[in-house]
């Protein structure tokens, strides 16, 4: 608790900044100070959090599994000073408006950050805060403690409207690099990974009660070994970096996560082997749910997330994005 008092408002300022850009440098310049004043800033955080909280990479910052469960709250505090301080004023603004979204923490792979970036293109402050979905999400709904909710289920709350965004045509297998399974033909694959230890990435509603493969098995008169069930992909790392453990994953954005981390493998199943898998089991399906009464949600936000979630789990239309053989970032 001590080390948590080491953690200053400039030092949230730069995990914010760090984390929407990527980049060190670019947020040094933006705030007019000495890149030595960000890494030192990023290390107090370091060290009170005692994780990485970001990972350099060719291409930038790669935040840690820690990082992206901080960010929302960092930024959402970040919103309600801003909102304090512009009450305050003699010529304060209208307030700012702030919206809270319920979802199941394996849709959340950066999807604050694509909300914060459409956010920020229209008038007026916006705040956004994503909160990990649970079994009670429908009653927070109706209760007013969040605007929206993601699902992988249509509610039945006479108060609550359900709109279907999208249903699943994409799966990943995830392993570990050097894992057998990369070796055997693609349209054998589901015969191969039910030989191996299986991890279920939970969809809370699809695949929370029995898995589309535990199916698969059983009609080859098969047993699959089931080792767990996660809710997020920060334990999905944690069984797959070191083990011979296999598991799947819905959303493109998510397998392009997992794949940048150091010995993690992202494979896109290939549509004869997904048609097999949910011969019997249909694939998930994606509802945006919102109170009936609740007028003053703006379109630009509902659409955004919609369009991010439909684009992660639908097949591209475009021939050249096929991503049949290897994930792709989005």
């Amino acid at each position: 608790m001590n080390k948590l008092r080491d953690i200053n408002l400039f030092s949230i300022i730069i995990f914010v900044k760090v984390y929407e850009s990527r980049n060190a440098q670019s947020v040094a310049t933006l705030l007019q100070v000495p890149p030595s004043k960000i890494s030192r800033s990023l290390g107090t955080l370091r060290h009170a959090l005692n994780d990485l909280l970001f990972i350099r990479r060719q291409y930038g910052f790669e935040p840690t599994p820690m990082a992206d469960r901080l960010y929302p709250y960092f930024q959402q505090m970040l919103s309600i000073l801003d909102t304090v301080e512009n009450t305050t004023r003699p010529s304060a603004l209208k307030p700012q408006k702030h919206y809270t979204l319920l979802a199941p923490a394996t849709l959340t792979c950066r999807l604050g950050t694509a909300l914060k970036a459409r956010a920020e293109l229209e008038p007026g402050k916006v705040s956004l805060a994503i909160k990990t979905m649970t079994n009670c999400g429908c009653e927070d709904l109706i209760r007013g403690q969040a605007d929206l909710m993601l699902n992988f289920k249509a509610s039945d709350k006479n108060r609550l409207t359900s709109r279907l965004i999208a249903s699943g045509e994409l799966l990943f297998v995830i392993a570990n690099e050097k894992h057998p399974i990369w070796r055997c033909p693609p349209n054998q694959m589901l015969d191969n990974i039910i030989q191996y230890p299986f991890l279920i990435t939970e969809c809370p509603f699809f695949n929370d009660r029995i898995d589309p493969l535990e199916l698969y098995a059983i009609d080859q008169g098969r047993r699959l070994d089931v080792i767990g069930n996660v809710g997020s992909l920060s334990e999905v790392t944690e069984y797959i970096e070191n083990s011979d453990a296999v598991t799947f994953v819905g959303l493109r954005v998510s397998a392009d996560y997992l794949s940048h981390f150091p010995g993690i493998k992202a494979q896109q199943l290939n549509d004869g082997e997904f048609e097999k898998l949910h011969k019997r089991a249909p694939p998930p399906n994606y509802y945006l749910i919102t109170r009936n009464e609740d007028e003053e949600l703006p379109n630009w936000l509902t659409d955004e997330i919609s369009e991010f979630i439909a684009s992660s789990v639908q097949k591209p239309t475009h021939p050249s994005l096929d991503t049949e053989s290897r994930p792709t970032t989005v």
